[in-house]
C-alpha cells in the first residue's frame, strides 16, 4: 500500500509540473520540442591572424562553412564573456555526417510543421512528440527511485534500444506510433531504383514501427489493460500511387505492412499511411494549404479518428504525457558539443534556438576574404549575412598586428552597432592569447554626416591626424553609397578622399546597398543567411526585394532550427514614442512581454 501511494504521489507531481510547462495541455496541441533542431556536420581551422578558433562544416562537397567556437582556444585563451553570444560558443569535436543525416533531419522538420498545422486547424488535443530516445524515457537520477517501481524499455532486453520518430498521444484516440523513412528525397543508390530503395526501406520501417508498438505497450502496461497503440508510416516523398505500386509488387513485404498496421489489402494500407500526396510541398514545405490540410484531414480520418478510447479520461491522458515528457524523461535535442540540452516549452525553444545562431559562423568565401586581406573592401548583403562579424575579425586581426584601429559611427542610426563593433574588438584583444606584437588600441569617432555635411571634412581631418607612419586602419558599418539620398555621395566623399590622403590606407565598411560603389573599394557580397531562422528570412525577403539588396542564397548547409511561428509587433498608437520602433520605449516593453509570455528565461521549478 505504501508504494502505492508513493507511486500515486508521483504521478500527482508529474501531472502538476506537466500542465505547469503547458497551461493548456487539455485544449490544444503541443509539439515536443517546440522546434527541430539540424544537425550540421564541421572540421576545425582557425580564422588567420586572429587567434580564434573555427569550424569548418562541410555538409557536402558542393557547401562549405566556418563555425566559430571561441571556447575551443589555444594555450593563453580566455573566453571573452557576452561577445556576439551571451554564452561562449561550445566546444565542437570532430563528427562525420552523412548526407542521409541531413536529409532526415529536413523531413523530421516538414512532417512535423504538417502535424502542428494539422492540429491547430483541427483544434485537436494532443502531444506530438519527435525523435524521443527510449533511453531518455524516465532516466533523469534524481527521479531515480520512482521509475523502478514503473515499466521502462530496460525491461524488454531485444527492445531496449532505439527511439520514437514520432509519439503522438491524443486525449481522444490514444496513441500513434510514427516510422520516418526520408526515401524518394535524393536517396537511391547508384544501383537501385525508386521502387527498390522504397521496398528496402519499407521493410525496415515495418520491424521499427512493430518494435515501437512493443515498447509502447509495455511502457503504458500499468495504466490499464488493452491502451489503444496505432501505427502509421511517414513517406514525405513517395506518393501512395508509388507506395501502392512497390507493395502490389511485393507480397511478402505487403502482408507484412498490412499485418503491422492492421489493414486488409494493400490500398487500405495505404491510406494508413501519409505520403507526399498529404503533405506539402518539399520546397515550399511550411506552407501547408487549405488543400493539403484536406488531404492531410483524410489520412487523419483513416488512421486515428476513426475510433475513440473511452477509457481516455483527462488524469489519465495527463498522466501518459507525464510519463513521456515530464520531469522524469529526458527531452533533449542534438547539440553541436555532443552534450545533452533539453528543449521541453516554447521559451527554451526560442532562448536555444537564438543561442545557436549567435554563435559565429562564417562561410567559405568570407575566409577566403581574410586569408586575401585586401586593403580596400566594401561588404554588401542583406541582414544577417555576416558583414559586422567580418568587419569585427579583420579589426581583430589589425590590433594583434600592432596598429590602432579606428571605428567610424558616421550618423545617429549606426551609433549602436559602430559601439558594438569597439566593445567586441576590446573583448577580443583582450580575451584573446598574448600577440607577439604590442597591440593597437581602439579608437571611436563619432559624426553625423547625415544631418552635417561638413562633418566629412571633419571626419576626414580627424582620421588623417591619426595617420602613423602612413598607416590608418578604419571600419564603417552601415555605409550606403546609394546617390538617391544625401548619404551616397557623402559615403563616397569620405572615402574617396581618404584614399587620397592616406599613403597606406586599410578600410573595410558594409552595408546592406549594393549600388555606386566606389571603384577604389574591392567588393564583396555575402549572400548566405547566417543570424536569422528561415521562419524569420521568409518575412523579411518580401521587403528586402523592395531595395537594391542582393538576395539571400541557398547554402546548401541547414540552418540550426527553421524557427517558430513569427509574431507581429506594431510600432504604432499612443504609448509609442519616436520614428522608429529602436527608439521607443514601448516597443521594447511589447518585446520583453511576449518572451516573458512564452517563458524565455524562465528555470524549471522541479
Amino acid at each position: 500500500m505504501a508504494a502505492r501511494n508513493t507511486q500515486q504521489t508521483d504521478a500527482d507531481d508529474w501531472r502538476q509540473i506537466v500542465t505547469s510547462l503547458y497551461p493548456d495541455a487539455l485544449t490544444r496541441t503541443y509539439c515536443v520540442p517546440p522546434v527541430q533542431f539540424n544537425r550540421v556536420p564541421y572540421v576545425r581551422d582557425v580564422v588567420p591572424g586572429t587567434g580564434l578558433s573555427v569550424h569548418v562544416l562541410q555538409p557536402r562537397p558542393s557547401a562549405r562553412f566556418l563555425h566559430t567556437a571561441l571556447s575551443t582556444k589555444p594555450e593563453g585563451w580566455t573566453v571573452p564573456q557576452h561577445m556576439w553570444a551571451e554564452e561562449p560558443g561550445p566546444h565542437l569535436p570532430p563528427v562525420g555526417m552523412q548526407e542521409s543525416d541531413l536529409r532526415d533531419d529536413f523531413a523530421q522538420n516538414h512532417v512535423m510543421l504538417n502535424l502542428q498545422e494539422l492540429g491547430d486547424s483541427r483544434h485537436e488535443t494532443m502531444f506530438i512528440l519527435s525523435q524521443l530516445q527510449f533511453g531518455s524515457y524516465l532516466n533523469e537520477p534524481v527521479y531515480a527511485a520512482a521509475a523502478k517501481q514503473l515499466p521502462r524499455p530496460k525491461d524488454l532486453p531485444r527492445d531496449r534500444q532505439g527511439d520514437f520518430d514520432f509519439l503522438l498521444i491524443h486525449r481522444q484516440h490514444s496513441i500513434l506510433v510514427g516510422e520516418l523513412k526520408s526515401v524518394g528525397k535524393n536517396s537511391n543508390a547508384a544501383n537501385e531504383t525508386d521502387d527498390d530503395a522504397i521496398a528496402q526501406k519499407v521493410k525496415k520501417a515495418v520491424k521499427q514501427l512493430d518494435k515501437s508498438e512493443r515498447v509502447v505497450r509495455h511502457l503504458v502496461s500499468d495504466m490499464g489493460p488493452g491502451m489503444t497503440v496505432k501505427k502509421t508510416l511517414f513517406l514525405p516523398y513517395v506518393s501512395s500511387a508509388q507506395l501502392e505500386r512497390v507493395l502490389d509488387n511485393d507480397e511478402q513485404l505487403e502482408q507484412a505492412v498490412c499485418q503491422s498496421l492492421g489493414a486488409a489489402n494493400a490500398a487500405e494500407a495505404v491510406q494508413l499511411c501519409c505520403c507526399s500526396d498529404q503533405l506539402s510541398q518539399p520546397a515550399s514545405y511550411w506552407h501547408v494549404t487549405p488543400a493539403v490540410l484536406s488531404q492531410l484531414s483524410t489520412w487523419w480520418q483513416h488512421r486515428m479518428a476513426c475510433t475513440v478510447d473511452a477509457r481516455l479520461t483527462d488524469q489519465l491522458y495527463l498522466d501518459i504525457v507525464a510519463r513521456f515528457v515530464g520531469p522524469a524523461t529526458t527531452v533533449s535535442v542534438p547539440c553541436y558539443n555532443g552534450v545533452r540540452v533539453e528543449v521541453r516549452t516554447t521559451g527554451q525553444a526560442v532562448a536555444e534556438l537564438g543561442r545557436r545562431l549567435a554563435l559565429l559562423v562564417l562561410t567559405l568565401q568570407q575566409l577566403d576574404l581574410m586569408n586575401r586581406d585586401p586593403p580596400l573592401v566594401h561588404i554588401t548583403g542583406a541582414p544577417g549575412t555576416g558583414k559586422t562579424v567580418v568587419l569585427v575579425l579583420q579589426g581583430v586581426r589589425w590590433l594583434r598586428q600592432g596598429h590602432d584601429v579606428h571605428v567610424i559611427s558616421t550618423r545617429y542610426a549606426t551609433r549602436a552597432v559602430s559601439t558594438s563593433i569597439k566593445q567586441q574588438l576590446e573583448m577580443s584583444l583582450s580575451a584573446g592569447p598574448t600577440p607577439s606584437l604590442t597591440p593597437g588600441s581602439v579608437s571611436y569617432h563619432l559624426y553625423d554626416i547625415w544631418n552635417r555635411e561638413g562633418d566629412v571634412d571633419q571626419a576626414v581631418t580627424d582620421l588623417v591626424a591619426c595617420v602613423k607612419n602612413g598607416h590608418l586602419h578604419v571600419l564603417i558599418d552601415e555605409v550606403s553609397f546609394d546617390s538617391r539620398t544625401k548619404l551616397g555621395p557623402r559615403h563616397t566623399r569620405l572615402v574617396t578622399r581618404l584614399a587620397q590622403q592616406v599613403p597606406h590606407l586599410y578600410l573595410w565598411c558594409a552595408g546592406i546597398h549594393n549600388t555606386e560603389i566606389p571603384p577604389a573599394l574591392q567588393t564583396q557580397v555575402f549572400t548566405v543567411p547566417l543570424r536569422s531562422a528561415p521562419a524569420v528570412l521568409r518575412e523579411i525577403q518580401p521587403v528586402i526585394h523592395r531595395y537594391p539588396v542582393h538576395d539571400y542564397s541557398d547554402s546548401g548547409v541547414p540552418a540550426p532550427g527553421d524557427g517558430l511561428s513569427v509574431i507581429r509587433l506594431s510600432h504604432h498608437g499612443n504609448a509609442h514614442t519616436g520614428r522608429w520602433p529602436v527608439d521607443c520605449a514601448q516597443c521594447g516593453q511589447d518585446i520583453a512581454a511576449e518572451l516573458s509570455r512564452l517563458g524565455v528565461g524562465k528555470l524549471c521549478s522541479w
